[in-house]
This record gives C-alpha cells, structure tokens and sequence, in this order.
C-alpha cells in the first residue's frame, strides 16, 4: 500500500479523489443551496467596504446626517446578510461533510472486512486505523471547508481587485507591489510546510502501530519483565514524531510573519503615498480609506488560498491511500455460484503453497478425507499444519493444485456460502466485548436459548455457568478477558459448534483446557463429530489417537499417513513423536 501519495504523480493523486465524486451526489441539491449561499455572502463581502467611502465622501463631508443614518442601517442590514449567508452556508457544507465522511468510513470499514487475510499480514492495524481517522478526517475537512473557503476566496480576491483597479490603479500596483513576498509565503514556504506535515501524520501512524501491538501483547509484556525494552521502542518512535512536529513548526513559524509582514508593508506604502495623493488632491479620503480596507481584504482571501492548498494536499495523501484499499481485490467474488450444502468430502490434490512466491511451504499435498472422518495433523512446528487449515478456510490460495469439497472446486465457489458451513476453533479464542449471547450466536444468528445452553451443555460450560450466576447477557469484555482462557477456549468450541458445521477445524482447540476438562469434551464430540468431516491439529498426540487419519508434515510435506496403530508398527516419524511425549510425560509424573 503507498505510504504517501507523494509516490503517485499529481495526476494520479487527483484521479484517486475524483474517484469518490459518488459520495457527493446523493447532497447535490444542499451543494446546490451552498454556492447560492456563498455567491451571496461573497458578492455582499465585496460590497462592504465601499460604505466606508461612500459615508465619507458623500455624507460625512457635507454633513448629511439623514443619509448617514440610512447608509448605516443598510450597512448593519447588509452585515447582518453577510453573516447568515455564512452561518447557513456553514451550517450545510458541516451535514455534507458529515454525511459523506459517514459513508466513505462506513464502506471502507466494508471493505477492510471484505479484504484478504494476507493484506493484514503486510499492514500494522494501527495504520489501518489511522486510514479509517486521520485520512478520512482530511477528507471531511476537503469537503466541509477547503473547496468552499477555496471557491469563496476566489470569488473575493478577483472581485477585491476588480474594485482596487476601479478605485485606483495607483494604490492597486503598490499593493501589488507586495504580492511576491506573500507568493514566496504561499508556494516556497507551503511546500515545504505539507512536507514536513506529512511526515508528522506517517510518524504518527507509526506510533498508533507501535502502541496498539503493545497494548495488545500487554501480558507477554508484564509476563517477561520487558517493560523497559518497550518503552525503548515507544521512546524512540514518539521521539521521532516530536523532531518531525518540531520541524513542521519551524518551517510553519515563518509563514504567517511572512504574510503578515507583506500586507503592513504594503499598508504602510498606502498610508505615506494616498495620504499625499489626498493632501494634493488627486484622490479623497474615503476612497483612500476604502482602499486600505480592500487591501487588507484582498490578503486575506490569499492567505485562505494558501490554507486551502494545504488541506487538498492532505486530502489528495489520503484519498490515495483510501483508494489502495479500496483498489485491493475483495476476497468476496459475488458472480460465483454458491456453494451448494456440503457433505464433507474434502481432497487436497498436488497443492502447491507459499505466503511469498519465494518461499514455499507446503509442497505436493495430496490428501482426502471422506464424509465423517476425522484427520489429524501432527508435526513439528512450522512444519505447515497451520497453512493446510488456512488453505481449507480459503484464508489463502495455493500457487497451484486444487481444493475440492464435495468434488467442487473451493475456489470456483463463493466464499461466504462456503465459509458459513465451517466451523473454526483456534488456538487463541478471540471473543469480542458484548454479551455471551453475542458471541454465540456469530455462526447462527437464529440460534435459541435452549440451542445455546446445549451447546454450553456440551463443552461443559453450562453447569458451571449457572452456578456462577452467568447468564447470556453477561457481558464479556475486550477478548473475553473476564473469563478464563481455558473458559474462553470452550466458548469459541461453543460458538462452532451452535453453527452446526459439516466441516470442522479445531488448531490446537484445547490446548488450554485443563486435562479433565479435555476429557470431558473429547466424550461430548466423540458424538458430535459424527456424519461431520473434521481436521484437528493437536500437539497432545494422546487426543487423536481414534482418528480416522493421522497424517505427519514435516517440512512442508505429507511424511506419513496412517491410523495411530498403523503408524507406531512403522516406527518412524509419528513413532518418535509419540515416544518424546510420553518420556516427558513420565519424566514431569516422577519429578
């Protein structure tokens, strides 16, 4: 994914914004009154300081008081104008804004889910989550703010000049005059000033990814004492994020001097050379007066120019990286035919797998299991039982050979249709916070009580549930931290099996569950397992003895194949495996 949309041309960068033109369409007609509102407010701006002139030269000087008091309460009128033109305006570029960022957040947290597990293997969750704030942010303050101020802003500055050059185009050209050291301001410095900003947001996203990996391994952390290294390491990336703010303020600093300094300049030029075109008589006061306030006037609209230019670039960084996600294949293919109700034949046929074409990890995997039998995988770690699983949950695609369930190819199927019929139990359960009725029910929404407490029933959940008072509204915090593990272990068994899969994955499923415990569930699927197709990789060999087949990887392939017994009387690979747990076993009994 690009980092910065500075590794697009400026073209390509236009073309990702321009690419969520649709978000604007359904607020066409609030737009619509927003320029109305906007011409207005800008025509009435411009106007404005002609009142100064007028009540000076044509009703001050002679000492009209009636026209005075008139051309003040138009004045007060016209403000008042001004001011609700803005207010309204205001009002409605916020509900756009507001609404459009709305449906970009919510179809990009869409699409996120729609995406790849191997997209998230390659980006930190922390700069996904600063794409779904910082970089939506930036377009909501595109479309709230900066092209309105921008159109605004341009309307004044042309119609402010129109109006210089009409009053006098003596004081025009000394105001002008100026102009280069605010343009020096404007490009120069705004250049370097978005440079150096966008480098604070990418030194910001690093420290999101920096804080969510470690408050996420806060346990790991505490548990080996390596507070001190992490806070090294946080130590090290926040103070990188301060030189880069650091920096962006030095530049920053000298900006608004430098157009502050541009318009006093020019305003002092004013006062020395009107003040002796007014002694001599070549111009009046109230032009001169008037002239001044344009003046200051015209700096203003340049200044937002310059504000503008700032926020679209922000906002061409992140549209770029919105549209690399949006940009990223979806996992979901909806033009595939669905996947029929599945029996549970599964054959593996020469699968070919790598996570990175350069490595591969399962070479020439064939293997079937028929409706009902119960394959084991077993092997070192890193052998490549893991990647078989994922390659059954279609987490991702082998390089080559196929998949086939029920004798359909997995993936000419879609995935959806074909995912709802497996059920998945890991090693390490992920429970999310809400209530355990939640929980459970992710696999069968339509799931009843009675079904959840069966399914509670039999993982052995339920008795000691009512007993201590739980219930299916007891809410369960961030990954179900307020359970035990083995208890969250058993609810995501739980879970899986309230889906009532036909084909089930358990990765090492009870490899926190105490020893009565397993026990006590490997009876209840001793039953539950039947007529369904299930994979089981388990390090406690002693708990797939009665599997239907127990296959052995090492290295990326299948070594052996076999039931318990035929294996052992091979005396090789599952042989060895088989002896060192039960040596250790015995050696931790006579310690």
């Amino acid at each position: 994914m690009a980092e910065d949309y500075q590794v697009h041309d400026r073209r390509s960068a236009m073309r990702s914004l321009l690419k969520l033109r649709p978000y604007l369409q359904p607020h066409v007609h609030r737009l619509t009154v927003s320029v109305a509102v906007m011409l207005l407010g800008a025509g009435a701006s411009i106007v404005l300081p002609m009142v100064a002139r007028i009540a000076i030269d044509r009703y001050i000087g002679p000492g009209d008081i009636a026209g005075l008091i008139r051309l003040i309460l138009g004045a007060v009128t016209l403000f008042i104008l001004v001011n609700l033109s803005n207010a309204v305006r205001a009002r409605l570029m916020a509900q756009v804004g507001q609404d459009i960022i709305r449906d970009i957040r919510r179809d990009l947290f869409h699409r996120l889910q729609s995406l790849p597990v191997s997209f998230f293997d390659k980006i930190p969750v922390g700069k996904v989550i600063t794409r779904l704030t910082s970089d939506v942010d930036a377009l909501s303050e595109l479309v709230s703010n900066a092209i309105v101020n921008m159109i605004i802003d341009s309307l004044k500055l042309f119609g402010f000049l129109g109006v210089m050059l009409w009053l006098d185009v003596r004081m025009t050209a000394i105001t002008l005059l100026f102009l280069p050291l605010l343009v020096f301001a404007i490009t120069v410095l705004n250049s370097r000033i978005h440079k150096a900003e966008d480098l604070v947001r990418e030194q910001a996203s690093a420290v999101n990814a920096n804080s969510q990996e470690t408050i996420s391994g806060m346990r790991v952390i505490q548990a080996f004492g390596a507070q001190e290294y992490f806070d090294e390491r946080f130590a090290k990336a926040n103070k990188e994020l301060l030189n880069s703010g650091l920096r962006a303020v030095r530049v920053f600093a000298y900006f608004w001097p430098l157009v502050d300094l541009s318009w006093l300049l020019s305003l002092a030029a004013l006062l020395y050379f009107g003040g002796r075109w007014v002694m001599a008589g070549s111009t009046t006061t109230g032009t001169l007066i008037a002239f001044i306030s344009y003046s200051g006037q015209f700096f203003g609209p340049l200044r937002g120019l310059s504000q503008a230019y700032r926020i679209i670039q922000r906002a061409l960084a992140g549209a770029v990286r919105i549209d690399d996600i949006f940009a990223t294949p979806a996992e979901v293919d909806p033009r595939l035919p669905a996947m029929p109700p599945i029996a549970g034949e599964v054959e593996f046929k020469d699968i070919v797998f790598g996570y990175d074409n350069d490595e591969i990890v399962l070479r020439d995997i064939s293997l079937k299991a028929e409706v009902g039998e119960t394959i084991a995988l077993v092997g070192h770690t890193g052998a490549g039982k893991t990647s078989i699983i994922n390659l059954l949950c279609r987490f991702y695609q082998p390089q080559s050979g196929q998949i086939l369930v029920d004798g359909c190819n997995v993936l000419e199927r879609e995935l959806v249709s074909y995912r709802r019929q497996i059920g998945l139990v890991l090693q390490d359960p992920f429970l999310f916070s809400g209530t355990l009725r939640e929980n459970l029910r992710f696999g069968a929404p339509d799931a009843s009580e009675e079904q959840m407490w069966q399914a509670l029933q039999t993982v052995g959940l339920a008795d000691p549930f009512r007993q201590q008072g739980i219930t299916l509204e007891t809410m369960l915090t961030e990954r179900g931290s307020n359970f035990s593990t083995g208890q969250r272990q058993l609810l995501s068994f739980a879970r899986a099996l309230l889906a009532d899969p036909r084909i089930l994955i358990l990765d090492e499923a009870t490899a926190h569950v105490d020893t009565v415990t397993e026990q006590k569930v490997q009876a209840a699927l001793e039953k539950l397992l039947e007529g369904r197709t299930s994979f089981v990789i388990a390090h406690r060999l002693s708990t797939i003895r009665s599997a239907d087949q127990i296959i052995v990887i090492g290295k990326g392939k299948i070594l052996e194949r076999g039931t318990h017994e035929e294996l052992l009387i091979q005396r090789g690979e599952y042989w060895q495996l088989v002896a060192a747990q039960e040596s250790a076993a015995t050696a931790s009994l006579t310690a």
